[in-house]
């Protein structure tokens, strides 16, 4: 068996913003919100897994463009979803109607797609997207509201050899409880995949103030940062360039290196881009991904961080 992980998108919510000229919106490179696929082979090299985090807007043509999710080899073993914010679900209908037809046409079995989400997700998404969720997917619901820095069940993957776990993480403007009070609903996860000799972990969408990523300070906390540590590949939220003063929805550049000087990771995918966020005149601001990476690098060297950064392509694959 080979497992494959794909970039399916890398962008914020907004993708080319509307009358923007700046370097990122006139760049001409295909654009997604941030979605990557696990793809699992098997020794003649046939697909025989998929299982998909987040489905924002850009992601089903992506997948289209895969070499291994193509005609006969399309297939939708699972979506797992960080949380319920509409850059990372807004392509869940469109998805779902597309498989199930696709699988339909060809007279294969069209049964309901296994779906992770925590329960505070579940609950926002049951209200826009009830009908999707009733009709295509059989929804796989931990009860329980765990804060940031809590190792959650394991996915009850059909897929020997792979292990895929969530942990909780922070994201303010999502951890909104689903009958609008101001109670605080934990709704976020982070994910790591682990096979035989590899290790990844998806690190997004995540706010500016998971601090016990770099100061874990409870046995939990310990246990969440020493299972997201040494990984071969993060993939780690990423939209602004200089850390703010206040929390913000989404980490920094320097954050993500704080991030990574606790987490020691092999190889760092920076995504969540926008370029938008740091305003006109400063660093960050229109950036391209190949700015991005340019930037980034020199950072990383200079701060003296194992390892290589660069914002990825759109469809590049990491073997694991």
């Amino acid at each position: 068996m080979r497992h494959l992980l794909q970039i399916n998108g890398l962008d914020g919510p907004l993708l080319n913003q509307f009358g923007c000229e700046c370097n990122r919106c006139r760049a001409p490179e295909r654009r997604a919100n941030t979605s990557a696929s696990l793809i699992t082979l098997d020794d003649q090299g046939q697909t025989v897994h998929h299982l998909l985090f987040d489905a924002g807007l850009g992601v089903v043509d992506n997948l289209n463009n895969s070499p291994y999710l193509q005609g006969p080899a399309a297939r939708l073993d699972g979506i797992a979803l960080t949380h319920w914010h509409p850059d990372h679900v807004a392509e869940l209908n469109r998805l779902c109607v597309s498989h199930y037809n696709n699988r339909k046409r060809r007279g294969r079995e069209t049964e309901r797609v296994p779906l992770y989400c925590r329960s505070g997700t579940a609950a926002h998404l049951a209200r826009e997207n009830g009908h999707v969720l009733q009709t295509y997917l059989k929804q796989y619901l931990p009860h329980e509201c765990e804060p940031p820095g809590t190792i959650l069940s394991p996915l009850p993957l059909n897929l020997a050899g792979v292990t895929v776990t969530p942990v909780s993480v922070s994201h303010y403007t999502a951890d909104l409880a689903p009958d609008n009070s101001l109670e605080t609903s934990y709704c976020c996860a982070s994910f790591v995949i682990e096979v035989a000799n590899s290790k990844a972990a998806l690190l997004w969408d995540i706010d500016s103030e998971n601090e016990w990523l770099v100061r874990p300070r409870t046995a939990a906390q310990e246990q969440a940062v020493a299972l997201l540590s040494d990984a071969d590949l993060l993939i780690v939220d990423t939209t602004f360039w200089r850390r703010p003063t206040r929390k913000k929805t989404h980490p920094s550049f320097e954050n993500v290196m704080r991030y990574a000087r606790t987490l020691q990771p092999r190889r760092t995918l920076l995504v969540h881009l926008s370029g938008h966020p740091d305003g006109p005149g400063n660093p960050g601001f229109g950036w391209t991904n190949a700015e991005w990476t340019q930037a980034a690098s020199a950072a990383w060297l200079e701060a003296g961080l194992s390892g290589a950064v660069a914002a990825p392509s759109v469809g590049e694959i990491v073997e694991l």
